[in-house]
């Protein structure tokens, strides 16, 4: 006897979104091929799965949501006021760091980069003047300075400014090394705990010392409870 097509239908009820067959005539030919449905249930499930959200992996729960640009502004604090300016006394005090000159050379690499450091469930502002020796200040921004990192900040925006006279991927790892605060899996700025970074809105569970920066590229670094909602920022077009 020629077998009844096999056709699929979605049933949508309260609980949820299901796929079932509907093309057994009775029920006596639904037990003569038990498997047959069975496998082609099975077939039916993975063919209405496309549209529903993949299970998260239990080593990274769902994550969490991200905020649509911020606007900012220049010489603006964004974070809890929490470091003094400049680098920190292990940091850049004007001899080479990494490889990294302080110096007033014509730059041929100008990229942006925005950091965002949250720790103990408090957003930490990245302060002004780090790779910035003997900084001149005005209006919460520098203006000058004795000389300049490669890599330095002009304000406390978190906005980071690789100014280069040689076109080199510079890290994260060459930031902190010139401002003089740790960064690793437990430690960032000299907050301790379990470490967990994203770039834009992309988890990053690489060495966070070897993260390439990338123009108006978005770094987090949480130190502690993820939050539920991560601010992103426009970086200014005057930038």
């Amino acid at each position: 006897m020629e077998e009844p097509p096999l056709t699929f239908a979605v049933v949508r009820t309260q609980v949820g979104t299901f796929c079932t067959s509907e093309s057994m005539t009775s029920r006596n030919h639904r037990r003569a091929r038990v498997s047959y449905v069975a496998l082609a249930a099975i077939g039916a499930m993975v063919a209405c799965s496309g549209d529903a959200r993949a299970p998260s992996d239990p080593g990274h729960p769902a994550g969490p949501a991200f905020s649509s640009p911020l606007p900012m502004t220049i010489g603006q604090t964004i974070g809890a006021p929490t470091y003094v300016a400049g680098d920190s006394s292990t940091g850049g005090q004007g001899q080479a760091v990494q490889g990294i000159a302080c110096d007033g050379q014509i730059p041929v690499q100008h990229i942006h980069v925005h950091l965002t450091i949250i720790a103990n469930g408090v957003q930490r502002a990245v302060p002004l003047a780090i790779g910035a020796v003997g900084s001149e200040v005005i209006s919460n921004f520098v203006v000058d300075a004795r000389c300049f990192y490669w890599l330095h900040t002009h304000d406390a925006t978190g906005i980071v400014h690789v100014e280069a006279p040689v076109s080199t991927a510079f890290t994260l790892g060459d930031f902190f090394g010139i401002w003089g605060e740790p960064l690793s899996r437990s430690n960032v700025g000299g907050f301790q705990g379990s470490v967990v970074a994203y770039v834009d809105s992309t988890r990053y569970d690489g060495d966070l010392s070897a993260l390439a920066f990338q123009e108006r590229q978005q770094i987090t670094l949480i130190v502690g409870s993820v939050p539920d909602t991560i601010p992103i920022y426009a970086i200014p077009s005057a930038f």
